[in-house]
């Protein structure tokens, strides 16, 4: 808890401090924060109002293959980001696949660096996310709501704005605020598509203030900018959710009588959909696997550091969320405590790696050379990051099990780590696998506070990537990023069989 509370409330009472004497903005921090919210907003819309739509045709049509269809859609959102990118740019750079159709035909190309390539890629990412959160906003609308809609004769036009709309209302801001949160907050985005004057996100501004310029103050403004975003996005979500409308559901599986008449444009927007997230991907296997001979051993070896950081941030974060869980489901009688832990846990979305990278680096650089700890200290910021995804995965089982055996164990004086390993471990073991498979794909590809600490001669996979696509050596990053992917998969796959295994046994 005392870790937990020094990384994200500490690191960023170190940035305040820094910077309350020295508190300025430029005239290029303002074009750099309007950069960062213009791009953010229209990536949030565009994201919304596709996923919205792809989850709409989802939902009403039935076909062999949608459970993996929607499953692999899902994909990008846990996908490295630079191995996402390097697909994009495959199929939508100056020498991709659509320009190589566009030229012959004398129609204009395409340009995947600034505002147009940051927007692209952040749709990518969010698309999958914001059709799976609708999906089950679908799922809540009772059954009967639509056989009472199809007695009444009731035309597309009436089952939109008087069932489906409702549902949207309540939903839909709460899912644009938290895409909203993850574009302001992509720095590997803007760090390979964006960039210059006109292009420049805070997180970027943050990164260039540290590795080109060494601008400690510069860059502890800027973390407390995009911190207040953060955690104004963030706050603006917990409230959205908590007045949401309570619906009663009853038989949830019904065959829609409507689908039918939108058959063609659901299939249209299925394939549109499934082209574009799908592609990228196709484009990183193929090429990847073409390239593979140019594995080399400092790929190897980068592979290995990735790993090692993954394998520490599983463990950290378990270690904190356990403790934490354990903690709060103890506090179960006093509410405040029990909530101010809780949400000690979920505050660390309001931050970034950014944010916390640079509270650490102000705070260590007087003592010690952070570069030389570079892979510790990414993994323990992977850890934060990854700590609200995790408790939420644990802390609903270990609240579930205290709720069916606390009064048995505590008749029989079972208590403290007795309890814990004889009676709540055993039974998590579902829980705990999938959140270690979550954390570590979220890790073994996270290309963010590594490029604060990271010496040139040093770093992850992902950064070797980067470097190798800075060098224009892009056959040697798109073979590296096909074993990063082939990696992060795996373990992807895994977590998904686990999370599988763990709803047979509830």
């Amino acid at each position: 808890m005392i870790l937990l509370i020094f990384l994200t409330f500490g690191t960023l009472a170190v940035v305040l401090f820094y910077s309350h004497n020295d508190f300025k903005l430029t005239s290029s921090d303002f074009k750099v924060i309007k950069f960062t919210i213009y791009q953010a907003v229209i990536s949030a819309l565009i994201s919304s109002i596709m996923g919205m739509f792809l989850a709409r045709s989802l939902m009403r049509q039935s076909f062999w293959g949608k459970s993996i269809l929607i499953t692999i859609l899902g994909a990008p959102f846990i996908l490295p980001t630079i191995v996402a990118i390097l697909g994009i740019i495959s199929v939508f750079g100056r020498n991709g696949v659509l320009n190589n159709i566009l030229g012959p035909l004398g129609l204009n190309t395409l340009t995947i660096y600034g505002l147009h390539g940051v927007i692209l890629a952040n749709v990518f990412f969010n698309i999958p996310l914001v059709s799976r959160l609708l999906l089950q906003g679908w799922k809540t609308i009772p059954a009967e709501q639509f056989r009472l809609a199809e007695s009444l004769c009731f035309n597309q036009k009436n089952i939109f704005f008087l069932i489906e709309l409702p549902m949207l209302k309540s939903r839909m801001f709460g899912i644009f605020a938290v895409v909203f949160l993850i574009c302001i907050s992509s720095f590997a985005i803007a760090l390979t598509l964006g960039g210059g004057p006109k292009s420049t996100t805070i997180e970027l501004a943050i990164y260039q203030a540290f590795r080109f310029d060494f601008d400690l103050s510069k860059a502890a403004n800027l973390a407390i900018i995009q911190f207040i975003l953060c955690l104004a996005l963030t706050i603006m979500v917990l409230w959205k959710q908590q007045t949401e409308p309570l619906q009663i559901k009853f038989d949830r599986t019904i065959n829609r009588w409507d689908v039918d008449k939108t058959r063609l444009l659901d299939w249209t927007v299925i394939c549109i959909c499934s082209v574009f997230l799908l592609t990228p991907l196709v484009m990183i296997i193929a090429d990847g696997a073409s390239a593979i001979q140019l594995i080399n051993l400092v790929i190897l070896v980068a592979l290995g550091k990735s790993i090692f950081v993954a394998a520490g941030a599983v463990i950290i974060c378990l270690f904190l969320t356990i403790s934490l869980g354990h903690a709060i489901v103890s506090s179960q009688t006093n509410i405040r405590i029990k909530w101010l832990m809780e949400g000690t846990g979920y505050f660390v979305i309001a931050t970034s790696p950014l944010v916390i990278g640079t509270g650490l680096f102000i705070f260590l650089y007087p003592i010690i050379n952070p570069t030389k700890f570079v892979l510790p200290i990414t993994g323990l910021v992977n850890a934060i990051i990854a700590l609200p995804f995790s408790l939420r995965i644990i802390l609903p089982a270990m609240q579930k099990i205290n709720q069916d055996y606390g009064k048995l164990s505590d008749s029989i004086g079972l208590n403290g780590i007795h309890r814990f390993f004889k009676l709540t471990l055993p039974r998590l073991r579902n829980e705990i696998g999938f959140a270690s498979g979550l954390i570590a794909a979220l890790s073994i590809g996270d290309l963010g506070v590594v490029t604060l600490f990271a010496s040139p001669q040093s770093g992850t996979l992902p950064l070797t990537i980067y470097r190798l696509m800075g060098s224009y050596q892009m056959e040697a990053a798109k073979a590296a990023a096909f074993i990063l992917l082939i990696t992060c998969f795996s373990i992807f796959l895994l977590a998904d069989k686990l999370g599988k295994s763990n709803a047979l046994h509830k």
